[in-house]
């Protein structure tokens, strides 16, 4: 049986969602209601089986790898601790966006 992950969205992972929100409901409130809750729904899926996406930064140290999850045209980066079973969501990006260099 896989373990069951605690997903924790970091204050930065927060504040984007809230740019992403402000940002679409200039143009259309009901969509974006719609984006925060893919995403949040998306971001809360890592609770089982966080390393079935694709690693977007690899390091020695296994907490220190991040991976990519890809969410219509957004990015969630993510970082997986084994001890306690954790995913830890970094940021949250446009995927047409510069793909952050530091985490």
């Amino acid at each position: 049986m896989t373990p069951s992950y605690r997903v924790i969205l970091l204050p930065r992972a927060f504040d984007d969602l809230d740019a992403i929100v402000d940002y679409i409901e200039k143009d259309s409130p009901q969509n974006a209601a719609s984006v925060l809750d893919q995403l949040w729904q998306a971001a809360q899926s890592l609770s089982t089986l966080p390393h079935r996406y694709k690693i977007h930064r690899s390091n020695r140290k296994p907490e220190r790898v991040i991976h990519s999850m890809p969410v219509q045209s957004f990015i969630i980066y993510y970082q997986i601790i084994e001890h306690p079973p954790t995913v830890r969501v970094l940021t949250i990006r446009h995927g047409a966006r510069r793909q952050p260099k530091r985490f």
